[in-house]
């Protein structure tokens, strides 16, 4: 995986991701796909789709039960479970 770096003139600091950093990323994007997959081959579902709907049921009882702001909260849980979800599956290939 190439790594993307960039010089600020002036400073000589350096933004963007060094190698150790592309190499955790690479671990933790690795551990969730073999985690996903894991629970993809054991209950037919990934897990990302297990999360979102979840959270989507647990935001709807919270609200219900009169604890708004928590359910609100918690519903804004799901668009992020999905996009795991895309970039696990998008490293993938």
């Amino acid at each position: 995986m190439a790594t993307a770096q960039s010089t600020f003139t002036g400073a000589g600091s350096r933004y963007g991701a060094d190698n150790e950093t592309v190499a955790k990323r690479d671990t933790a994007e690795s551990i969730i796909k073999t985690v996903d997959d894991s629970t993809k081959s054991s209950t037919g579902i990934s897990l990302f789709h297990i999360l979102t709907f979840g959270s989507i049921g647990a935001s709807i009882a919270l609200y219900l039960a009169g604890r708004k702001q928590a359910g609100i909260f918690i519903g804004l849980w799901p668009p992020t479970f999905q996009a795991l979800k895309a970039v696990v599956d998008k490293n993938a290939k």
